[in-house]
């Protein structure tokens, strides 16, 4: 049995806004707010990819996770940024069982041997 290793991909989740989309200060993801915090809303597991969901989450929003229609609010959005971004056809894509799969066979032959006097270099 061979050892499997899962990439983990982050995804930003934030609001839309006039910030570079590449910025570590994106729009909070309820109110717009500019943070540079973040929520962790769900890790998606995968065959060769695991998905890191996390949304950008003012402090003041932040206050209000104890609030249990806040969450269902908030992950709610979380839902609706993931359809737009088509995270589940991204997913299937990524997370295509032996899509690198190259077969090897179980003892391959030995490398030739080459004599100590010989040379390896044909001419």
């Amino acid at each position: 049995m061979t050892a499997h290793i899962n990439v983990c991909k982050i995804i930003e989740l934030s609001q839309t806004s006039d910030l570079p989309k590449r910025g570590w200060i994106q729009a909070c993801l309820t109110c717009a707010c500019k943070t540079s915090r973040l929520y962790d809303y769900k890790i998606i597991e995968g065959y060769n990819v695991n998905f890191d969901i996390k949304a950008h989450l003012c402090p003041d929003c932040k206050k209000n996770l104890t609030d249990i229609s806040f969450v269902r609010f908030l992950h709610k959005k979380c839902e609706e940024k993931l359809k737009k971004l088509n995270i589940f056809e991204i997913y299937n894509k990524y997370n295509m069982e032996n899509e690198l799969y190259l077969p090897v066979e179980p003892k391959p032959p030995a490398p030739r041997l080459v004599s100590s006097k010989s040379s390896t270099i044909s001419i």
